[in-house]
């Protein structure tokens, strides 16, 4: 059976519950004249409105440029009681349409609100290549609220993915094509600050949160203008995600420069005189297929330890999130203060070493595969003296290791598979909730 990562999952049955909608449409009256038309679930108690637009499409003329506020063009009235579209994606793990005209919003709210709400806004992981909003309702964590008496409203947000939210290489940031995704985020947070109040919900008490790739886009968030993130939320809650797991590439990254001419490759415009424009132009099936044969698992695993990913954060001189790397902006205090819960969900290390865990029987197999991919992994000694010593923190018995509570269970992997991944779990994920919580609560108090 294979093993999958908890972190996705966790969150999906938290926050998903079946629901069935009644046929009275709640309507929700907003600014400038806008409507908002959305669905009705009795049972639960609940409104729900969805695939409300928050950008223009950016595909055309607007496919690799930031994000565009939405506006109405012949009506003023939204139908948000169906699914839009979930953004391109690598691993479609969905039945949903797919598009590049994918950012939209959804909001869950009680159906009788009293007062303004706390908000909770959520951010999608999935390693910056795939993922969606429909996964993520609502249903289930505004009942839990309503219960413990504390009511919120609920959004969540789609961003774009792989190449469409981060076009890699230095031409790519030359267009200030960098870091898209992020700037998707922003919007629609500042769409939220501009229009959840008309939700129920209170604009002055928003808390954005996400697991993985989503709880380090919501890190990143407060690295807006140096910290100047201007009144969007007042605090953040990371799952198995901080500033630290990733590596932000410089302008010229060299990973970035070979996912730029795989792609001028895949699309025909290794000859153009202008090839991140012929990019931008590329037929979208043409596109589509680039982005998923793009995709490669070994730098993600790099990027857990130091080096860039494809897709990922860049610093530039010029950039509203990063202008220099994360750490140094983090010495430098160049975020916003802001109260966060930091953790990590259980057995985060199952899933990266899902590959390799099956020939993993030895130290020496696991002394092979840390040293080649984290080359920096040394404490003022040599490297595979680092490691050793790193290794003799965890049990060898299958019974310690993760998943946990598994009992002598290998799942067909190696012997030292579950040691294997709860060494990378730590390493991959806990190493950076201390890390994230320490320099943080330095600068907080500084």
């Amino acid at each position: 059976m294979m093993l999958h990562s908890l972190a996705q999952f966790t969150f999906a049955l938290l926050l998903a519950e079946p629901a069935s909608p009644s046929t009275m449409n709640p309507i929700i009256r907003g600014s400038s004249g806008l409507s908002y038309v959305g669905l009705h679930n009795a049972t639960a108690g609940q409104d729900y409105f969805l695939g409300i637009p928050f950008a223009q499409p950016p595909v055309g003329p607007l496919r690799f440029k930031p994000p565009v506020p939405w506006a109405p063009v012949n009506s003023t009235t939204i139908n948000a009681t169906l699914d839009g579209a979930s953004c391109e994606q690598n691993v479609p793990f969905t039945d949903n349409r797919i598009s590049e005209d994918c950012l939209t919003l959804n909001v869950w709210k009680p159906t009788n609100v009293k007062g303004k709400l706390p908000v909770m806004v959520w951010i999608y992981g999935g390693g910056f290549y795939q993922g969606e909003i429909q996964r993520y309702p609502g249903t289930y964590l505004l009942e839990r609220a309503s219960k413990i008496g504390k009511p919120i409203v609920y959004v969540a947000m789609n961003y774009r993915l792989g190449i469409y939210g981060f076009p890699p290489g230095q031409a790519a940031t030359h267009a200030g094509a960098h870091n898209l995704a992020f700037k998707d985020q922003r919007l629609a947070l500042q769409w939220v600050r501009d229009n959840i109040g008309f939700f129920g919900g209170d604009s002055d008490k928003v808390t954005i949160f996400g697991v993985s790739a989503g709880a380090i886009s919501a890190a990143y968030q407060s690295f807006y203008n140096e910290g100047k993130i201007g009144r969007l939320f007042r605090g953040m809650i990371l799952e198995s995600g901080s500033p630290t797991t990733l590596s932000a590439a410089g302008p010229n990254d060299p990973v970035r420069e070979i996912g730029f001419q795989f792609l001028t490759n895949a699309t025909n415009c290794s000859n153009s005189t202008a090839p991140f424009e012929c990019i931008r132009n590329a037929p979208p099936d043409v596109l589509s297929q680039a982005n998923k044969d793009l995709f490669v698992v070994e730098p993600y695993y790099r990027a857990i330890g130091q080096a860039p990913t494809i897709f990922g954060p860049t610093y530039a001189p010029n950039d509203v999130f990063f202008t220099a790397p994360i750490p140094s902006l983090m010495h430098s205090g160049k975020f916003a203060k802001v109260p966060f819960i930091s953790g990590a969900l259980l057995d985060e290390g199952t899933v990266f070493v899902e590959g390799p865990g099956t020939s993993i029987q030895g130290d020496q197999d696991i002394i092979n595969w840390l040293t080649a991919r984290f080359p920096g992994l040394y404490f003022g000694i040599s490297n595979t003296t680092a490691v050793k010593e790193l290794l003799s923190l965890y049990p060898t018995s299958p019974a310690a290791g993760s998943p946990y509570g598994t009992g002598n269970e290998t799942f067909g992997r190696g012997a030292q598979y579950k040691r294997f991944a709860s060494l990378f779990g730590d390493l991959g994920f806990q190493v950076g909730v201390f890390v994230t919580r320490f320099q943080l609560n330095a600068e907080h108090h500084s």
